[in-house]
């Protein structure tokens, strides 16, 4: 049993693998617009298209490289003139081979005809996985499903006119400037215009209930299925409230409109395209999961209004993305809800830290537990480090001022470094540090997390007392502030900023009641290593093996936490949950006998172990046996994730073999 719903969200650098973009022609040309005609048959799951692409070469170039889904044949490519083109289709690759030399500069434009079935996730970019899909109940197609041919997925900004026909019963959904559609027999044509340079290349099709929502200051509309409309009321709500949070932090909202369109649960868990908010079905709840919401809106700003300038720059998309969620959170739940939101942050950061540094984003596999960890969480935890540098007036006026002059356009992280340089020096009055070039070769270039350490001596004075102490960590290159927090008696805790420079660094506290204790970085504002933190590490870790069906190599993993705290009864639990699924029922038994004896934290455990117990007796032959572990289960009163209704369950007809599937 799984008390955690993981949701998977795209980023623009989390998809293809053995794309086109890698080699030497990458960056030779550029995309400038797509004028795209295409016609969707989701009675067969059939789309025919044709792609008019303009291009400007950065050299010289005879021979243009591409990325189309691999389910998608192309029939014909011509060139400005009409005269057929040589191509190559090899798994993503879409290789074009010129008549004559495209000059450096000079406006170009080649033609593709092309199509295909778009039935399953045969031929996406990400294996097993639909991005781009054609069926009766809705048709999606996500930019990041290549459904067009691609030049530099993520990074070349293009803008786009498309215009795509559907069975007359359907609604169409793109970015852009909607025409009034066109109907004739049986068919309706949808057309956009999306004139900036941006990523507008997703396109939604199906049988929708439109809902306009009445949110304040906010043009904002749902397309939902059928039977959903009671949902729109509160995500209407939900998301004007989130686009006025991030307008006030971040500057107005690049789009003068908002759809939010509901698509099935066969794909990723959101995604987000200008003017466009996708969410799969699990993505619509009650109460709403506004942090979901939040992350996909806050890509209008992050991605749609400015860009990487390279995949190694992802964390200033989706790593921005993930901060900027949880700063939703503080303001829709308060602190403490932020404080839990950045600590499920740095689990995950963790988790795979020393996979590459953040800047280098593109030696990693993207869309895998490494990526996710290295961009989405360690970058959230940069812009939180940042933050707590510079201080919230820097800090803030440095994301208004990237959204304000890189509009429209692509930005490097030394460009962002620079950025918040100079909002430091100005928020300051000219006395702000000028340099954060130590903080990003720390964090952004540089792999390695510290484990603080202290001690301290108390001394009475003429007032009360003083603390005098010292860290220590062991990153040699590490330079940061540093809070220290000493409790006293019957007093408020006192707070001190020690700026730290390598491995040590000295403190003293005045206080004017006795010192209890002393705490290193109290708030959490920096990534660090502490036992409990270690323990949360390996059970992710451990449960990521688990969902990759890797048993015997995420019980290894979860005896790593084991070793730190042997009474964890979570991580006894998970042991034997996982030699349950391998029918090894003594050991479970056994790692279920211990989660009982352990710390009972968290406090499900009780009830989950006896009901797992239950279970075991059951398929090994022991009625009586099992029946005392349900009435167990039953008298704890815990229904977390519905135990007690599945106690109840078993106790009228008992849990057999049958029922049961490892996944």
């Amino acid at each position: 049993m799984w008390l955690a719903l993981a949701v998977l969200v795209v980023t623009p650098y989390a998809l293809a693998q053995g794309g086109a973009q890698t080699g030497p022609q990458a960056a030779r040309f550029e995309v400038t617009q797509y004028a795209i005609a295409a016609q969707l048959y989701p009675s067969t799951h059939a789309l025919k298209a044709k792609a008019r692409i303009e291009f400007v070469p950065k050299a010289d170039v005879t021979s243009l490289f591409f990325d189309l889904h691999s389910a998608l044949r192309v029939e014909k490519v011509a060139d400005g003139a009409g005269q057929s083109l040589r191509f190559k289709q090899e798994g993503l690759t879409l290789a074009v081979d010129l008549l004559n030399p495209a000059p450096q500069g000079k406006p170009s434009s080649i033609t593709v005809d092309y199509g295909g079935s778009l039935a399953s996730a045969d031929g996406s970019p990400v294996e097993g996985l639909k991005l781009a899909y054609v069926g009766p109940e809705g048709s999606y197609l996500l930019y990041a499903g290549r459904w067009f041919p691609v030049n530099a997925y993520g990074v070349n900004r293009f803008a786009a006119a498309v215009r795509v026909t559907v069975p007359s019963d359907e609604i169409v959904i793109a970015s852009g400037k909607a025409s009034a559609p066109e109907r004739e027999a049986g068919t309706v044509t949808y057309t956009f215009r999306y004139d900036q340079r941006s990523f507008p290349g997703t396109v939604l099709a199906g049988k929708y209930a439109v809902e306009p929502a009445a949110a304040a200051g906010a043009d904002i509309t749902l397309y939902l299925k059928e039977g959903r409309q009671s949902l729109a009321q509160k995500y209407g709500e939900t998301a004007g409230k989130i686009l006025a949070f991030f307008s006030d932090k971040f500057g107005p909202l690049p789009a003068s409109h908002l759809a939010i369109v509901e698509i099935d649960d066969q794909t990723v868990g959101g995604f987000s395209a200008p003017g466009l908010v996708v969410l799969a079905s699990r993505g619509f709840s009650n109460p709403v999961n506004y942090r979901l919401l939040a992350h996909e809106i806050s890509h209008q700003w992050w991605r749609c209004l400015v860009s990487p300038a390279t995949p190694d720059d992802a964390y200033l998309d989706e790593g921005l993305a993930t901060y900027s969620a949880a700063l939703y959170v503080e303001e829709a739940a308060g602190a403490n809800a932020f404080e839990d939101a950045m600590h499920d942050v740095v689990i995950r950061a963790l988790t795979h830290e020393d996979a590459a540094p953040v800047s280098q984003a593109s030696h990693l596999h993207e869309f895998t537990p490494e990526y996710e960890s290295v961009v989405f969480n360690k970058g959230a935890m940069v812009f939180h480090m940042l933050r707590w540098v510079i201080g919230d007036d820097a800090f803030f006026k440095t994301l208004r001022t990237m959204a304000q002059q890189y509009a429209g356009k692509p930005i490097a992280s030394d460009e962002f470094q620079k950025l918040a340089e100079n909002s430091n020096k100005q928020q300051a009055a000219g006395h702000g540090q000028e340099s954060l070039t130590y903080f990003f070769a720390q964090w952004v270039t540089s792999t390695g997390i510290p484990q603080f350490k202290r001690t301290w001596a108390v001394y009475r004075t003429a007032k009360g007392y003083q603390v005098v102490g010292k860290i220590t960590q062991d990153l040699d290159i590490f330079r940061m502030p540093v809070e220290v927090r000493v409790t006293t008696e019957g007093r408020k805790p006192q707070n001190s900023r020690v700026d730290m420079v390598g491995t040590t660094a000295d403190f003293t506290v005045n206080t004017v009641t006795k010192p209890r204790t002393v705490v290193v970085d109290p708030a959490s504002r920096i990534l660090k290593y502490d036992e409990q933190t270690k323990i949360a590490v390996e059970m992710a870790r451990g449960d990521q093996l688990t969902q990759e069906q890797a048993y015997l190599e995420a019980i290894k993993q979860y005896q790593q936490a084991l070793e730190i705290n042997k009474n964890y009864s979570l991580a006894h639990y998970r042991i034997g949950e996982t030699f349950f699924k391998l029918h090894n029922y003594n050991a479970a038994a056994e790692e279920m006998r211990a989660a009982l004896a352990g710390d009972l934290n968290p406090k499900w455990v009780e009830v989950w172990a006896h009901l797992t117990l239950g279970k075991i007796f059951d398929v090994t032959g022991q009625r009586d046996r099992a029946l005392n572990e349900y009435q167990r289960a039953l008298q704890t009163n815990d229904n977390t994730q519905g135990a007690l209704d599945e106690a109840n369950q078993h106790v009228q007809k008992p849990y057999s073999e049958a029922s049961r599937q490892i996944s």
